[in-house]
């Protein structure tokens, strides 16, 4: 017959099994939403202090974009304001870094093949919260497309919104918003634009 203590260990052995459980789970779940993350591990010799960086981009919506339909023009005043729960979207790069390193990286834009409303027809406006609240780090502008990648890995096609750098573990918070720009045609038919963000990076 099992005595108390007994009892007692069989189920803290089980409360710390399904603790250990929860935080593989946890793991997986945020795994599931990084995107472009990457891992950097230093070569050479004992004077370069750089040892691991990772950084990803993770988000609390659906899918990692934002899109339009069936919108009206508006002025760029108007499109700053949106502030619907559809209107904006929500996302932070997060770096973990160990030892020495700077980790540059850039936040890119990517059409998606079945927009229907032509580049100069949107506008993107990026925000990035500082001290509390969001300012403005891409001021508005239609989608324009690179022609070669950059050296950060943002592919041709795509639009880059923000450069920027981590040197100690950090999390910076972003806020995106598009809308029809006020020069673009209305024609009477569906029309739509959405765009995918990633992060891209590299430690230097």
């Amino acid at each position: 017959m099992m005595d108390n203590n007994d009892n007692m260990r069989d189920n803290s052995s089980k409360q710390i099994l399904l603790s250990v459980l929860g935080v593989a789970i946890l793991v997986v779940a945020v795994v599931g939403v990084s995107f472009a993350a990457f891992t950097y591990t230093g070569t050479g010799t004992k004077e370069n202090k750089i040892s691991t960086g990772t950084i990803s981009m993770t988000y609390t919506e659906e899918t990692n974009g934002i899109s339009i339909s069936n919108a009206l023009p508006m002025t760029d005043t108007a499109g700053k304001a949106l502030s619907g729960e559809n209107e904006k979207f929500d996302f932070t790069v997060a770096s973990t870094i160990s030892g020495t390193a700077t980790i540059q990286y850039e936040i890119a834009a990517t059409k998606e093949a079945s927009s229907t409303l032509p580049d100069n027809g949107v506008k993107l406006y990026l925000e990035k919260k500082t001290g509390g609240s969001y300012t403005s780090v891409f001021e508005p502008a239609a989608y324009t497309a690179l022609t070669d990648a950059t050296t950060l890995g943002t592919q041709a096609g795509s639009m880059v919104l923000y450069s920027g750098s981590h040197t100690t573990t950090t999390t910076d918070n972003f806020r995106l918003r598009m809308w029809m720009a006020e020069t673009a045609t209305v024609t009477g038919e569906a029309q739509s634009y959405t765009v995918k963000i990633n992060v891209y990076g590299k430690a230097v």
